[in-house]
C-alpha cells in the first residue's frame, strides 16, 4: 500500500529518521520522561493552529529544551548531536508528524470515551484549576 501525501521520512541534522509508530514500549518511555512535556504537547497540540506560535514563543523558555529531549526519545538520536545539527523547526517537525501518524487526536477522544463521565467532571475540574494557576 502507498502512503501518498504522508511524510514517513524527515531529516533531523544530515540525519534520516523515520517516523515511530509509539507502541507501549514507546509510549512507556515517554511517560517514564515526560513530566510536564505532555501536558504541554497535549495543549500545544489541541491549540488551534493559528494561535500555536503564541503558544509556542510563551512557553519557550521550557519548551526548546523539552522539543529537543522529546525527539531525542523518539528518534533514538543522541541529544548532543540534536543540540549541534538539528534545527528547532526539524525537531518541532518530527514531532507533528509522529504525532499525526499516530493519530493521537483519534485517540485521546477515544481513551475520553472510556471514562466514565463523573471521572471525566473531576479531570476537567483539575485541568480548569490548573490553568487558572499558570495563568497567575
Amino acid at each position: 500500500m502507498f502512503n501518498f501525501g504522508k511524510k514517513d521520512i524527515v531529516m533531523l541534522g544530515s540525519k534520516r529518521v523515520q517516523i515511530p509508530k509509539l507502541t507501549r514500549s514507546r509510549l512507556k518511555k515517554l511517560t517514564d520522561h515526560i513530566g510536564s512535556i505532555g501536558d504541554y504537547l497535549v495543549k500545544l497540540f489541541l491549540t488551534p493552529e493559528k494561535d500555536r506560535a503564541v503558544f509556542i514563543v510563551a512557553a519557550a523558555d521550557v519548551s526548546i529544551d523539552e522539543i529537543y529531549e522529546l525527539t531525542s526519545l523518539l528518534s533514538d538520536i543522541p541529544i548532543d548531536y540534536l543540540d549541534e545539527h538539528a534545527a528547532f523547526s526539524e525537531c518541532t517537525e518530527f514531532l507533528r508528524l509522529t504525532w499525526e501518524k499516530n493519530d493521537m487526536n483519534e485517540a485521546l477522544k477515544n481513551l475520553g470515551g472510556l471514562i466514565p463521565p463523573v471521572a471525566q467532571q473531576f479531570v476537567q475540574s483539575i485541568v480548569k484549576r490548573m490553568n487558572r494557576a499558570g495563568e497567575q
